[in-house]
């Protein structure tokens, strides 16, 4: 993986990124005191270190791998609870530091409800562990200090998912067709080419034939209509794995596991002939042009979107309701 493409995807990932910065410095700081307490002879310990450096590597790995964070976000909270629960076991307040990092951290890694049973887990152990030793001014204040980051941290995580998720609703949907729109369509583009899903995966392009008669013949208000009975239309089309996408005016965009040009073209063609006998408009039957590209060795959405594009313009200048897919590269 280029440098390029890395960095593309710490770019568009915050929660890879929390990953990758937060078990880079775990392991770099558990790593110098692996160092130190081999030197010291302490070895028990020092497996306990070996073991967080090597676990917290293999999940950044898996992170990296996967493309899809949550699961290794899900693994980096349990774990991290896990191992400060176990370091505050084994070597008692002198852990207190890692308690107050995992307790703010958990909830930038995993799903809400892992993060606060992880850290609900946490705070109990490292409580009862620190009042079991000595009960005094300062175990109280720490306890309250714990619990007091761990309740802003829960309240402010919620908080900001629900903005989020709204904010995200409002930038990722087409208002007209409710259907995922252009911006979604170029990070799930670059997202399978940084995936490495070449050969494995084929864009369609459609775009409705003679869409502006309608519009300038029956009006605006039927254009609408056409576009999302069309939406409606190429979500049911839709198989496990596929994807539709509103790329912009007449032009909608499909996102699918291929094998070949040639399973491409048996889509394309399955759906273009749905449109055919199932879409009607006010001046009669729809239908759309299609074209297509399987991504090859792209390394830019724009690469593999122009190919398909090109075969877009073969269909229509056939006449319409035809398709056509890029040869392979």
């Amino acid at each position: 993986m280029g440098a390029a493409t890395m960095i593309a995807r710490l770019r568009n990932d915050f929660r890879l990124t929390i990953i990758t910065l937060l078990g880079s410095v775990t392991s770099v700081v558990v790593g110098s005191f692996l160092v130190w307490r081999l030197v010291r002879g302490d070895w028990t310990i020092a497996a306990l270190d070996a073991g967080v450096v090597f676990t917290v590597v293999a999940v950044v790995g898996l992170a990296w791998r996967e493309g899809h964070t949550e699961r290794a976000g899900a693994w980096m909270v349990v774990l991290n609870s896990g191992f400060a629960i176990l370091a505050f076991l084994t070597i008692g307040p002198a852990a207190s530091g890692w308690v107050y990092v995992v307790l703010m951290t958990n909830y930038y890694l995993a799903p809400l409800r892992v993060a606060t049973w992880s850290g609900a887990a946490l705070l109990l152990c490292a409580s009862a562990t620190l009042l079991w030793r000595d009960v005094g001014p300062y175990h109280v204040s720490t306890l309250v200090t714990w619990s007091l980051v761990y309740a802003f941290s829960m309240v402010f995580a919620r908080r900001l998912r629900t903005h989020s998720d709204s904010l995200e609703l409002l930038a990722s949907v087409d208002p007209l067709t409710r259907i995922p729109n252009r911006g979604m369509l170029e990070a799930d583009l670059q997202q399978a080419i940084a995936t490495g899903q070449s050969g494995r995966i084929g864009l369609l392009v459609l775009d409705i034939d003679r869409f502006k008669t309608v519009n300038d013949t029956y009006g605006h208000a039927a254009g609408d209509t056409v576009l999302m009975d069309l939406a409606a239309l190429l979500g049911e089309e839709l198989r496990q794995g596929d994807a539709v996408y509103r790329f912009g005016g007449e032009e909608f965009v499909m996102v699918l596991p291929a094998s070949s040009e040639q399973a491409l073209t048996r889509t394309a063609d399955r759906v273009r002939e749905a449109v055919a006998t199932r879409l009607t408009g006010p001046g009669g039957q729809i239908t759309v042009a299609v074209g297509g590209a399987m991504l090859a060795a792209e390394r830019d959405w724009q690469d593999w979107f122009a190919r398909a594009d090109a075969s877009l313009y073969q269909a229509k200048r056939a006449g319409g309701n035809t398709t056509h897919i890029a040869e392979p590269l």
